[in-house]
């Protein structure tokens, strides 16, 4: 045997992924809040790219690109452009409270103006241990080793906390919050913060006569104590939110049209990218500038760039056009209507493969006649039907036991069982498994507990 080292050629077939392959593929992907980020960082980064934004309340227009009619199916741009100072950026539409506890509370600590650094340091520490309910679950001796001061300079920060608005804030528990309230509140009742302190749990079962014997007092007065207790807020950090609202925009419009449905795919709300025509005239007058390479590099990433936002768009045109073909009877009808469809059934229409269909319609949104739905809920299995090749959608299925269920006799309830004979005797044989599996889907409890007495 010969050991040592051989050169020779061989062939072989691979795929490879050119740049502008890629490209394609992740801005397919892409929802259209990504979309919007990835442009304004591509229009920073290359300065060939000039960036504007659309009116997204402008009226709906034809795109003066029209593909071809798919079963009275046509397609429009939803986008009107402005220039100059009208230039319009959606975002600026957006009103978001991003007022948060932590920042509410750190904004009163900023005008404690006598509090030394360590313990600023340390209210600030506390501050960002609250949990969501403003309470704080933190071990004192723990804290107290942690900052190096004793436990009474840490209690004293506590104390500090629970002044601040709201109050409660800095609770230990419920209990506590209420008693905060309850020494702060210019009607000190006694009897209200001792029911608090000791018979919480008496005061929610209503043992009025129990806590009235305890304390020698009337029934009334209790009433009263319940009474003043319930003015008190036991969540009073409810309207503080660490979560910014965010807003669902459609990729895709079908409306309803004497000779089908109009399909649009909405780009009223993605910047607008162009070449800007100085650089090209730049090139074409100075062709030995020594930055030429630079620009027309530049120049050529910015085209690359705009050709895969047009495949985009078309590519989701495409899959929506298909998705209301196969699925006429749900545009026309509403959930009853959707029926059995794989992503393979897509890929197989427009013969692309099932991975373009997945990343065309993740996490994209529709706009229909019967509401807002992503584009994944048309894709679903489906049960077949007793002697027949006809299947039934589980969305479908879900829907009926919700009217069933909606529609009820609530003494009598339907069980598990009873839903399985009345899908049986519409055809389908479903199983007491599969429907109290679809039930709790659905979020309805089992017929015991939907009982009305």
């Amino acid at each position: 045997m010969q050991v040592g080292f051989e050169l020779y050629q061989k062939q072989t077939l691979k795929l490879s992924l050119t740049p502008e392959l890629q490209q394609s593929i992740k801005i397919l992907q892409y929802s259209t809040h990504e979309l919007i980020s990835f442009l304004n960082r591509q229009a920073y980064e290359n300065p060939v790219l000039e960036i504007s934004f659309k009116d997204p309340l402008a009226s709906l227009s034809e795109s003066s690109i029209r593909t071809p009619k798919i079963n009275s199916l046509k397609r429009s741009s939803k986008s009107k452009s402005f220039n100059g100072d009208n230039d319009y950026n959606p975002i600026n539409n957006y009103s978001i409270n991003t007022e948060t506890l932590e920042s509410h509370l750190l904004e009163q600590l900023s005008l404690l103006s006598s509090l030394k650094a360590i313990e600023r340091r340390i209210l600030q520490f506390l501050i960002g241990n609250l949990n969501e309910y403003g309470f704080l679950e933190l071990d004192v001796n723990w804290t107290a080793s942690h900052f190096s001061v004793s436990i009474e300079e840490i209690e004293n920060m506590i104390q500090v906390l629970q002044s601040l608005d709201p109050i409660g804030v800095g609770a230990k528990d419920l209990t506590d919050c209420l008693l905060i309230q309850l020494r702060e509140h210019e009607d000190r009742n006694e009897l209200a913060y001792k029911i608090v302190k000791k018979h919480l749990t008496d005061l929610a079962e209503k043992r009025y006569r129990k806590i009235a014997a305890l304390y020698k007092v009337t029934i009334q007065e209790v009433q009263e104590a319940a009474d003043f207790i319930r003015t008190l807020n036991p969540r009073p950090v409810s309207h503080f939110s660490n979560d910014l609202t965010h807003y669902i925009i459609p990729d895709v419009y079908v409306e309803k049209e004497k000779e089908g449905f109009l399909i649009t795919v909405n780009d009223s709300c993605t910047p607008k990218l162009s070449i800007s025509p100085s650089y090209k005239d730049h090139i074409a007058l100075n062709p030995v500038n020594p930055a030429k390479d630079y620009i027309k590099g530049h120049i050529n990433d910015a085209q690359l760039l705009l050709r895969g936002l047009e495949q985009r768009q078309m590519t989701l045109y495409k899959v929506a056009a298909t998705i209301v073909d196969e699925q006429q009877e749900f545009f026309m009808k509403g959930i009853t209507g959707l029926k059995p469809m794989t992503l393979k059934d897509i890929s197989e229409k427009l013969q692309v493969h099932e991975s373009t269909i997945s990343r065309a319609t993740s996490n994209k949104y529709i706009q229909t006649p019967h509401g807002l739905f992503k584009l994944r809920n048309f894709f679903t299995r489906g049960l077949n039907r007793v002697n027949s090749q006809a299947t039934e959608s589980t969305t479908t299925i879900k829907e009926k036991i919700k009217v069933l269920i909606a529609d009820e006799d609530k003494i009598k309830p339907f069980s598990d069982q009873k839903l399985c004979q009345i899908f049986e005797n519409e055809g389908m044989k479903i199983s007491r498994r599969t429907i109290a599996k679809y039930r709790e889907d659905l979020g309805i409890p089992g017929s015991s507990k939907r009982r009305r007495f």
